[in-house]
């Protein structure tokens, strides 16, 4: 069993609280809130049904991981999620592209030349290929 640390249920309260303050500004309102600045018109709606549709199975993986989470890494469990939010905030920070009155195509050229700089076999570089072809979907 873990011994009890003092002060460990106060800042386990601030770790829910960061986590759902970060999700919030982070990968939880991306799909809602840039769909339509970085696809045209022609793309936005399958964009968005997949923006929506990864949204909500990433809700769902936290939803089924976090009973089995919490039996491994308690009182630890939110770190693990904390972790992944902080990865996505970062990424949104330095690589999600200023949109403020820039057209679609502008944007898109943007993501294709950051996408020139993510390492090979990455993830997000995967992502950047996806939202630089919007007019392709």
């Amino acid at each position: 069993r873990i011994p009890r640390i003092a002060g460990l249920p106060e800042f386990s309260v601030v770790t829910v609280i960061t986590f759902i303050i970060f999700f919030a500004i982070g990968p939880g309102s991306i799909p809602w809130l840039i769909i339509g600045e970085l696809f045209t018109a022609e793309a936005r709606a399958k964009a968005s049904s997949i923006c929506v549709g990864a949204n909500w199975t990433f809700n769902l993986l936290v939803v089924i991981t976090y009973d089995s989470l919490k039996k491994a890494l308690e009182p630890n469990t939110f770190f693990l999620y904390m972790g992944i939010v902080i990865l996505f905030f970062t990424f949104t920070v330095f690589f999600v592209p200023e949109t403020k009155r820039k057209p679609v195509e502008q944007i898109n050229r943007e993501i294709r030349e950051q996408a020139t700089k993510v390492p090979a076999g990455c993830l997000f570089k995967t992502v950047y290929i996806v939202i630089g072809m919007s007019s392709v979907l």
